[in-house]
Formats: structure tokens, sequence, C-alpha cells
């Protein structure tokens, strides 16, 4: 490596541990006195840490969607619970009466439209 500068090439080997023994001390020996080698070996192992940052990235994020995903299934399973509740939760008034009660004890003012009828009566006056 006497006398020339250090490649591209060469120096993103020695950077990734790929290049030869003999190579390696040769660059390391001509980067010791080349001002211009030894920044541009600098700028290839920065270079090089931020790739391995970005590869790192993913894995984090990979991680965290399965994490969520379950969070959010079990979010739904919870509406659907409290949503099953409410519809069917309220049991019929003759189903809820044990002691064979009369049919107008359960009577709820919703059944037979009674609202309905008491609304119209007013309206007419009636």
């Amino acid at each position: 490596m006497s006398g020339r500068h250090a490649t591209s090439a060469e120096l993103e080997l020695y950077v990734m541990g790929a290049l030869d023994a003999r190579s390696a001390e040769a660059l390391e020996t001509h980067c010791a006195s080349c001002d211009a080698c030894s920044a541009a070996l600098c700028g290839e192992a920065k270079l090089e840490m931020a790739f391995e940052q970005v590869a790192r990235r993913p894995a984090r994020l990979a991680l965290a969607r399965p994490a969520r995903a379950v969070a959010y299934g079990a979010a739904g399973l919870v509406a659907m619970a409290a949503a099953m509740l409410l519809w069917f939760g309220r049991a019929p008034a003759t189903a809820a009466a044990s002691d064979g009660a009369t049919a107008a004890a359960g009577h709820h003012a919703m059944d037979d439209g009674a609202i309905l009828d008491a609304r119209n009566d007013a309206l007419d006056g009636g």
C-alpha cells in the first residue's frame, strides 16, 4: 500500500472486518501517516455505524406491533362484551318474576305502545 491511497472498497472491507490480516496491517500503517485516508476511514466507520443503527430499528418496531395488535384486540373484545351485556343483559319482566307474580306487575311503560297511545290522546285533545 506504499505510495498510494486506500480505495473506498478497501476502507469498507476494513471497517466490516473482511480485509485479510496483511492488507489490514498495511492499511493501518498507511492511515497513521496519511490524513486524507485517515479521514476517509473515519467517515466509512461512521457510515457503517449508521447502517447498523438503521438495521436495528425495524427489530424494535417489529416487537411493538404485536403488542399493540393484542391490546387493540383485547379492547375490541371488551367493547363487544359490553355491547352484548347491554343488549341481552336486561331480563324480561315475566322471566324475572320467579314467584308467579301477575303480568301487570311486570308491565313496562314501553309495552303495547303505552307511551304512543298517551301522546296520541294528548294531541287529539282526548
